[in-house]
């Protein structure tokens, strides 16, 4: 049950899994993924792509079930301040499309999130793309908070022609520890 004192994590479990009980798999991205692996970043919304079985009834009616209600492309929430968005896929970070995720379990509840990996990479992307320097700050969080791989961080930075900026990236890693 959705109230005012749950957390965005606490929603995100609520709704992938009652999507995922009417055939529809969703993938927690952008700042919710990055507010899932941190404690000092904090969304305002949810973000999910859907990967598998949009079923626009079904995802509609596990919505309402919750208590959320459809405001033009969000859904909102009676009783929380987070809304819910549902960007179109694919689930991509620049040009990588990804087709792996995180399943966390809580009992009864799922997640699937994008991994800590590509949680720093779709923040690194803010920073690379638009000079969103919050993006970078983000990332350096979300790669503080457990193990990533460094290498295929490197390597999409590459592709994606921001050598610089990963640079950047990594010396601001540097100078939090």
């Amino acid at each position: 049950m959705i109230t005012a004192a749950s957390t965005l994590v606490e929603i995100a479990f609520e709704i992938c899994t009652a999507l995922d009980r009417c055939g529809v798999q969703s993938v927690l991205c952008g700042g919710s993924a990055a507010t899932f692996y941190t404690d000092g970043y904090r969304s305002r919304d949810l973000d999910f792509v859907i990967t598998f079985g949009w079923n626009r009834d079904g995802a509609e009616k596990a919505l309402t079930g919750l208590g959320f209600r459809r405001s033009g492309s969000q859904y909102a929430h009676a009783e929380s301040s987070f809304t819910v968005d549902f960007p179109p896929g694919p689930l991509a970070i620049g040009a990588d499309i990804i087709q792996t995720w995180e399943t966390v379990r809580r009992g009864e509840l799922l997640l699937h999130v994008l991994s800590r990996t590509d949680s720093v990479r779709d923040r690194l992307a803010g920073f690379y793309f638009w000079n969103d320097r919050s993006n970078l700050q983000t990332a350096v969080l979300v790669a503080k908070s457990g193990p990533v791989d460094f290498d295929t961080i490197r390597d999409w930075s590459r592709r994606e022609g921001a050598n610089d900026k990963f640079g950047e990236f990594i010396r601001a890693l540097e100078r939090s520890r």
